[in-house]
């Protein structure tokens, strides 16, 4: 075929897509024409079409799982105990890790101890102001256990707590509510049936996470396997424990050297990829991932705009990381140009609610 005509055929077919779309393009491009013409306008067609989605597609990036790390495991202590401060708090420090203690507000004793907790990088979580079974509590108690608590430790803690975990992961209608207007993420059972192991695809209730409890039957082959399978799996699960060492020291002790044992085997797990950090801490990271990855990128002129809101309560400076497919794309925030790391991964901002890519020419 000589090359005008070529250049032509192409350029009809190109006006026909965009008035048309293909399947009409196609139809009104091969009238009158040959049988081998046809097949000729078919086959352009189609590169047409290839071609014209590629221009269309958006520059591509990916917020990549738990923190840039392979797993995630959150180890949470519930009851303020005092073992939690002579022993689990001091063992954790020892390996550089931090953890959540979901504190009990009417059973919390040495509050310049826990202060100091949580300057350490360990967080406070909510754990109601007396720990009733949910089936004993009145519409008003609900409120009570929920909201009183809040504020005694935003104030005495001078933090915006806003981690529930439900006591006797007991949970009732009225209860959720409160903890849905002042948390942003709830620690709850494992759940019927349900499997602990979260990942970003996951379908789950913020506000009733699932955990595993520790017993004191377990041995530290429960643990290992727990965190081996998190780890194979890419996932995050949390730990739920109460007492260490003594029976009197909580409910379903761990023994003490299964406990440490356990630390050293995150630990050396956190060197093979695995991230320790706190429930909420997780819990935020996650959310914003699945938040910012539904969020369909809008065109506005050579930019390609991906905005997004926070939920309710939703903690601030969170940081989520990311990696483009393309090297020419351009990532910015409040007008800025972002700049990789010597790996390649941007940290994004959540709070700035919005992100901008461009390409580069």
């Amino acid at each position: 075929m000589q090359l005008p005509l070529l250049l032509v055929t192409f350029g009809v077919i190109w006006q026909l897509l965009a008035r048309h779309g293909p399947a009409i393009a196609f139809c009104e491009a091969g009238v009158g024409l040959s049988i081998s013409m046809q097949k000729f306008v078919a086959t352009a067609a189609v590169w047409l079409m290839l071609g014209t989605c590629c221009l269309a597609q958006a520059p591509t990036f990916t917020v990549l799982p738990w923190n840039a790390h392979r797993a995630a495991v959150s180890l949470t202590f519930d009851d303020a105990r005092p073992v939690h401060l002579d022993l689990v708090v001091p063992e954790l420090n020892k390996r550089g890790m931090h953890a959540t203690f979901f504190v009990i507000v009417s059973k919390l004793t040495r509050i310049d101890d826990w202060r100091r907790v949580m300057e350490q990088g360990h967080e406070i979580g909510n754990h109601s102001i007396s720990h009733e079974h949910a089936a004993t509590l009145t519409k008003e108690s609900e409120e009570t256990q929920v909201e009183d608590a809040k504020a005694f430790l935003d104030s005495n803690f001078h933090a915006n707590v806003t981690t529930f975990a439900y006591p006797y992961s007991e949970t009732s209608k009225g209860l959720a509510f409160w903890v849905k207007r002042y948390n942003f993420v709830a620690r709850g059972w494992r759940g019927d049936g349900e499997l602990p192991y979260l990942t970003p695809s996951t379908d789950f209730d913020w506000y009733n996470l699932p955990s595993q409890p520790s017993f004191t039957k377990y041995d530290f082959a429960v643990y290992q396997d727990w965190t081996d399978k998190v780890m194979a799996m890419g996932a995050w699960t949390t730990f739920q424990i109460h007492g260490i060492g003594e029976p009197a020291s909580g409910f379903e002790p761990i023994p003490t050297a299964t406990f440490l044992k356990l630390l050293d085997y995150l630990a050396t797990q956190e060197r093979s990829g695995l991230w320790v950090a706190p429930f909420g801490e997780v819990a935020a990271y996650l959310r914003a991932q699945k938040i910012v990855e539904a969020v369909p990128p809008k065109t506005r002129g050579s930019e390609k705009i991906v905005a997004w809101e926070a939920p309710k309560s939703f903690p601030e400076g969170l940081v989520l990381k990311v990696t483009v497919a393309k090297r020419k794309t351009r990532l910015y925030q409040a007008g800025r140009q972002l700049h990789p790391d010597k790996k390649g991964i941007y940290s994004v901002s959540f709070d700035a609610r919005e992100l901008v890519l461009k390409e580069a020419l």
